[in-house]
């Protein structure tokens, strides 16, 4: 075999796992499932006391590794009905938690909510907090996977108040747990990494022996790896696996293996961000060695997500796109990972089409599960309103639906139209230069689905903020002291400045191609203009910024007729280029004049990564965005240059700077 072809094959120990975990579901039809555990029943009518249950339980995990619910959850009625009469308490409480995770690990949300409430009175008759609190921190996630936010959030509050008033830290540390969950899913990955790091740092305090830490630390994990984190979710990782060895050691533990797995995931996927691929295929075949003692479908079909993952960044389409097809092979329906590597897989091999087909199923994908969770809170919220206030609240309902249907039209619409304006440019370009048409095929399907991601995320992040904390406030029993409703209310106002600016952006897009000379008549001052550039840029607020303003003197003593509101754009929008490039160090503005050629200058310097000479003319393009990890939307720059020719002016790329970039606006005087 050649190297080659080696290392173009999927392993052959995950195929034999593969093949062998779809054997293993084929052989155990139904019909034999229930002979097994009629040949069971018989030996149960032999058996009395603790050797029945030993044998009720083995029914039961017949039953759960089948996924047969039903039978599986009746039987543990049984082993529930026999631990009372023995007087195992203990006993008991596991029992009574397994139908609590039978029901979690099959996706039966809402008896599982009921379920939850219903042991939560039991542990707390029995005073077992620790599994009270696990209990209810289910009922809480059954609420949030139902979509009832609300319900999530307030249920959260009181278990973490309950928990703070009985000094219980499992208490603190599920409620935690279950806020990181909610952060995660509204995009505030800042506050989900504290809320998880604030869960471990408890349990770890409780020196956890139940491997109740090991959910919290995926969650962390995956926080990290959404930022961008690598490091630190390398030494998460870690800490996760060390943990689970010492359980498997100090108590004997022997089930962990889809959990090392999980972990292992983490590690490779942290190594796969730090471009250490050797690393990264290390820990996938360790975890796929603990697969094969679990012999877990779910963890196999992270195996085939994370080998995706690892293809995609070594650059080998062709494995992801294999990896892909083994992992929708297993009929799983867990996240939109898998589609999104195929889509991207797909477009890097030149596969348009297929690429096209997967992004449509996840944008179908994605609007149906937007608009069933936007049902279920507005089903939620009808349920909890009084009869008295009725009318009132469904009329708040109504406005924040209009507000928020209202954003995603404005969204689709300018999506549809800049995408239309888009294609039309790319097929003028294609006719134009033929010889060159499977490379500006490939660019363009890129900055397509770039432009769309972005515009997606800089929309959706604000509108999923807003809808949070208006759900937060208007919750009924809520309450707040002033310094947390005014950082709620600052929030607000920043995500809807935000999405005010993203469509100010638009609209002036939209008028782009336009060759109409903007009008002149402000009397302007050089130095005043920069300086309100500043203040709109909000320079003064950068931490890890020096802004300087340097205005030579024939500039300062310079009066000038322009348009104030254009020109002070046009610097706004240059310093908010320069910042989003520069983590730390200088940004200038420097003004100067030219008196032979009447010319005035703006050059606005920073300190950032700056841009190759060879993209000079490149970045000032629709849509152009060279760093793809940096937000935005790739059209300020061309909105600037724009204004810059219609004042008569100019803006171009200095490429003779070196310490970063420097953009240079200048403006005939006297026009």
């Amino acid at each position: 075999m050649s190297r080659a072809f080696k290392e173009t094959t999927i392993p052959i120990t995950l195929w034999l796992l593969f093949f062998s975990m779809l054997q293993a579901v084929a052989s155990t039809p139904p019909s034999d499932i229930q002979r097994q555990a009629d040949s069971l029943r018989a030996i149960l009518n032999t058996k009395q006391g603790e050797e029945r249950t030993q044998v009720l339980r083995s029914i039961f995990k017949l039953y759960y590794a089948n996924s047969q619910v039903e039978p599986a959850y009746a039987v543990l009625d049984e082993i529930i009905e026999l631990e009372q009469q023995l007087k195992h308490p203990e006993n008991e409480a596991s029992a009574r938690w397994n139908k609590i995770a039978l029901l979690n690990n099959n996706g039966r949300f809402d008896s599982l909510y009921v379920e939850a409430g219903r042991q939560m009175e039991w542990y707390k008759k029995q005073q077992m907090w620790d599994r009270y609190y696990q209990a209810w921190q289910r009922k809480c996630s059954a609420s949030h996977d139902l979509g009832l936010m609300q319900t999530a959030l307030r249920e959260a509050k009181a278990m973490q108040e309950d928990a703070f008033k009985k000094n219980n830290n499992i208490g603190r540390a599920m409620a935690y747990k279950q806020m990181g969950i909610i952060y995660f899913d509204i995009h505030e990955l800042t506050q989900a990494t504290d809320a998880f790091e604030r869960s471990v740092a408890l349990l770890i305090e409780e020196h956890d022996s139940t491997g109740m830490i090991s959910g919290v630390y995926e969650g962390l994990c995956q926080a990290l790896d959404k930022r961008g984190l690598y490091d630190e979710e390398l030494a998460v990782a870690n800490s996760w696996a060390e943990h689970m060895r010492s359980l498997i050691s100090l108590h004997n533990i022997t089930n962990v293996s889809p959990t090392l797995v999980t972990s292992y995931m983490a590690h490779a996927a942290a190594y796969i961000g730090q471009k250490k691929y050797a690393e990264a295929r290390s820990a996938i075949k360790i975890a796929e060695s603990y697969q094969a003692k679990g012999n877990s479908v779910l963890s196999l079909y992270y195996l085939f997500e994370m080998y995706a993952r690892l293809a995609m960044a070594e650059g080998r389409t062709a494995d992801a796109i294999s990896y892909s097809d083994s992992a929708l092979s297993l009929n799983l329906t867990v996240d939109d990972k898998i589609y999104e590597l195929r889509a991207a897989a797909f477009t890097k091999a030149g596969r348009y089409d297929e690429a096209a087909e997967q992004y449509r199923m996840l944008y179908n994908r994605k609007d149906t599960l937007y608009t069933h969770v936007l049902q279920s809170q507005m089903d939620e919220q009808r349920a909890m309103l009084q009869l008295d206030e009725m009318e009132r609240k469904q009329r708040e309902t109504r406005i924040l639906s209009s507000y928020i249907i209202g954003g995603s039209i404005i969204a689709i619409l300018v999506a549809f139209l800049l995408y239309r304006r888009y294609q039309n440019r790319k097929l003028k370009r294609l006719n134009e230069e033929l010889q060159n048409a499977n490379n500006k095929a490939e660019e363009s399907s890129r900055m397509k689905s770039e432009f769309i991601k972005n515009i997606s995320h800089e929309i959706r992040t604000p509108l999923n903020v807003l809808n949070g904390f208006t759900q937060i406030m208007m919750s009924p029993g809520i309450e707040m002291d002033q310094t947390t409703k005014n950082n709620i209310r600052e929030r607000i106002r920043e995500n809807t400045d935000r999405m005010t600016e993203l469509v100010n952006k638009m609209l002036e897009l939209s008028d782009a191609n336009s060759q109409a000379v903007i009008e002149q008549h402000d009397q302007v001052s050089p130095s005043a203009t920069a300086a309100q550039a500043a203040i709109n840029a909000h320079m003064d607020s950068y931490k890890n910024l020096k802004f300087n303003l340097k205005v030579d003197h024939e500039a300062n003593q310079l009066h000038m007729v322009t348009n104030q509101k254009q020109v002070t754009r046009v610097l706004t929008l240059l310093l908010d280029n320069a910042v989003k490039f520069t983590a730390k160090g200088d940004i200038t503005i420097h003004v100067s004049y030219d008196p032979k050629a009447q010319v005035l200058q703006y050059a606005v310097e920073d300190t950032g990564i700056g841009v190759p000479a060879s993209e000079a003319e490149h970045i000032f393009e629709e849509f152009v965005q060279l760093d793809e990890y940096v937000d935005g939307t790739g059209i300020g720059l061309t909105v600037a240059r724009n204004i810059a020719r219609r004042l008569s002016g100019d803006l171009y790329l200095d490429t003779s700077y070196t310490g970063g970039a420097r953009f240079v606006f200048s403006l005939p005087v006297g026009q």
